[in-house]
């Protein structure tokens, strides 16, 4: 993740220059790794519509403060990075919570229509072992 003047600078970079770049930076750490046939480079710091800003967590937060932005209102589920106590602020939170997100939604659904088996199980195990994304950090 470029933070800083590090992402600032990376902004001034065309979409091919900042994929370049990021290839060189991937294929150090796994040499065999292929160029992508596609690519979209977001430009978060310019976005009118972010400006480059992120969701964090403010000193003195209310202890209770993700289990009410995961709260359902009606038929309504909500889910992403600022709703994970656990992985706030990352798109591994915003994966996980979607997760739990969608279990909650399913129990709704099967105790409303009385079906216990709605949908296929999967045990939550097997679910992050195979399709957790990948997380890339340096913190």
């Amino acid at each position: 993740m470029a933070a800083g003047r590090f992402a600032y600078d990376m902004e001034k970079l065309s979409d091919e220059e900042t994929v370049n770049f990021v290839m060189l930076q991937l294929k150090k750490m796994i040499p065999d790794a292929t160029d992508p046939i596609q690519h979209l480079v977001s430009h978060w710091g310019t976005d009118r519509d972010s400006l480059g800003s992120y969701s964090c967590d403010l000193v003195g937060k209310p202890a209770d403060i993700y289990e009410r932005f995961c709260a359902p209102v009606d038929n309504l589920y909500f889910a992403g990075e600022a709703a994970s106590a656990d992985h706030s602020g990352s798109v591994h939170g915003a994966y996980t919570s979607g997760v739990m997100a969608a279990e909650v939604c399913q129990r709704h659904l099967s105790v409303q229509h009385g079906i216990s088996d709605l949908f296929q199980l999967v045990r939550r195990e097997e679910l992050n072992e195979a399709m957790v994304p990948l997380q890339i950090s340096r913190m």
